[in-house]
């Protein structure tokens, strides 16, 4: 390098750089330029750097890159927030109301309904028709209806939520993780090849399950007797409760807990230390046969001959009573009889369609309270449509969380409601087939949790199938429209259409089915889309 080169070996990349970007000084342009001419390696540089550049602008100017959708998509709002606060918001909340208004005060009197064994979810199911307010139940449910449809209405003209999520998540499980857990407990378990016969002077230590076509218990069960059978006769001592699954239970020997039968024929002819219940056809309790708590009875017909120490509580076609109640008496039921050899220390209260038969000869504590029930809804009286309003907001409520929550299944299902013809055939066929099926299941003891767990969903697609239906409907009226409150106007709107429906005499009836068939449909077509392969769409 010559002694009057500027620069004393090779210029840096970031002068050849600023050389490139034309934002070096004239002056020093121009020296650049001289020792270029002169010097191979520093040209070669340039020169790099030059392609460099070029590169770079092309990358940064081509607009023919290709680019994947989910980049280019503006955002869509999920409303995720919503359905989260709505979901574990309202459960939470529902939650502690049932637990103060029912639960607790259901609670104060298991032991004495016999319910200190098994889970809160089995004292829930069987306690609540042990629990003594009923005359104050259906105004508390109604005062909380009402308080709960305030409380959404004031929600939905508030501003969207944008926290909390994850506390009303937490909360919402902790609250149902404490109120359902479960407690294990062993038992024994046979199967009858057909039949099952539990000998005289053998004695089961623990719980005792059978499965079988016929079941006789001749001997002692120190626990629980659970049994699903055609027939089942026990003459042995029970210490614990006997829950029957059967055609017919004929009770000879002494119980020392609770019966609690769902069968066609329930004969009692031996002591019960505690309660009774029974979903039955026909119920006989003998002339030597002792109740020592309450009985609830669900039955067409029933034969009270013996002893009730505690409260009577029955429903149904025709009641006889010849027998002696210890307390009170509350009867619904077609026809009520009360023969002479009757006693009754508390008070009876008696609803339906004709006066009681009552033997003059018959011993009451007091006058029996008559309510002659008319035959189909009172459309005089002002409760009648305050119930109407009730059973609109409960579905309104219940459609408003379905939506917020799952809001592509809503729209699935909405849309498989306008396919009217396949609706209607899925929703026959499901409509009687699940619960033939959950049936089945529950004969098993291996299938008795799937079982019940199906019924409960089926009730619960039941009772949705109208909400599907009524957004469809609000959404024929109202017209197709984006957004959140359109769709809510949707469904208040079609919702209240086919209570007004139900309202009408003779063919209200018929239009709740149609609903019902045809919105289940409607649900079972968009699970069927939710579960089937999806073909992703080509970029």
């Amino acid at each position: 390098m010559s002694p009057s080169d500027p620069f004393e070996s090779h210029f840096d990349e970031v002068t050849a750089l600023l050389y490139l970007e034309g934002q070096l000084e004239p002056e020093r342009a121009r020296e650049v330029e001289a020792h270029v001419d002169s010097c191979t390696s520093c040209a070669q540089l340039l020169r790099a750097l030059e392609k460099e550049s070029v590169w770079l602008r092309e990358a940064l100017t081509a607009d023919d890159e290709s680019i994947p959708a989910r980049v280019i998509a503006a955002p869509h709002p999920t409303g995720a927030h919503w359905g989260w606060i709505a979901a574990f918001g309202l459960s939470a909340a529902g939650l502690y109301t049932v637990w103060n208004g029912l639960v607790a005060p259901t609670l104060a009197r298991a032991s004495d309904a016999g319910f200190s064994q098994g889970n809160l979810f089995t004292i829930l199911f069987f306690q609540g028709a042990f629990w003594q307010g009923w005359d104050t139940m259906r105004n508390m449910t109604e005062l909380l209806a009402f308080a709960t449809l305030a409380a959404v209405a004031i929600w939905l003209l508030r501003k969207q939520w944008h926290r909390f999520t994850a506390i009303s998540f937490v909360m919402g499980a902790l609250v149902c993780a404490l109120g359902f857990a479960p407690r294990a407990q062993a038992a024994d378990l046979e199967h009858g090849n057909p039949s099952y016969t539990l000998p005289a002077g053998r004695e089961v230590k623990t719980d005792l399950m059978v499965i079988a076509d016929h079941v006789r218990i001749d001997g002692d069960v120190d626990g629980d007797l659970v049994v699903t059978s055609q027939y089942v006769e026990v003459n042995g001592h029970i210490k614990g409760d006997i829950l029957a699954f059967t055609q017919e239970l004929l009770a000879n020997g002494p119980v020392d807990g609770n019966v609690r039968c769902s069968c066609h024929t329930m004969v009692l002819n031996s002591t019960v230390g505690r309660n009774v219940m029974g979903f039955t056809g026909d119920t006989e309790l003998a002339d030597k046969a002792t109740v020592g708590g309450t009985m609830t009875l669900f039955s067409e017909t029933a034969e009270l001959n013996g002893r009730v120490t505690g409260d009577l509580l029955a429903a149904g076609g025709d009641i006889n009573i010849n027998g002696f109640l210890g307390h009170d008496a509350a009867i619904r039921a077609d026809r009520l009889t009360v023969g002479s050899g009757a006693e009754i220390v508390g008070q009876t209260k008696y609803e339906g369609r004709r006066q009681p038969d009552v033997a003059s000869s018959a011993k009451l504590g007091s006058p029996i309270q008559v309510t002659v029930l008319k035959r189909g809804p009172d459309y005089s009286q002002v409760a009648y449509y305050w119930h109407r309003v009730l059973l609109w907001g409960a579905s309104f409520l219940f459609g408003l969380v379905v939506l917020l929550v799952v809001p592509a299944f809503f729209a699935d299902a909405l849309q498989a409601a306008g396919r009217v013809g396949p609706a209607m055939g899925f929703g026959i066929l499901f409509l009687f087939a699940t619960p033939i099926a959950a049936l089945i299941a529950c004969v098993t003891i291996v299938g008795l949790g799937l079982g019940i767990a199906t019924l409960l969903l089926y009730l619960i697609a039941i009772y949705s199938a109208q909400v599907f239906i009524g957004s469809w409907l609000g959404e024929k009226l109202l017209g197709v429209g984006a957004g959140l409150g359109p769709a809510i106007g949707r469904l208040a709107l079609g919702l209240a259409i086919i209570r007004a429906l139900t309202m009408i005499p003779f063919v209200g009836g018929l239009i709740l089915l149609i609903v019902t068939i045809w919105g289940l449909g409607a649900l079972v077509l968009a699970l069927h889309r939710e579960m089937g392969p999806h073909v992703a769409a080509a970029a």
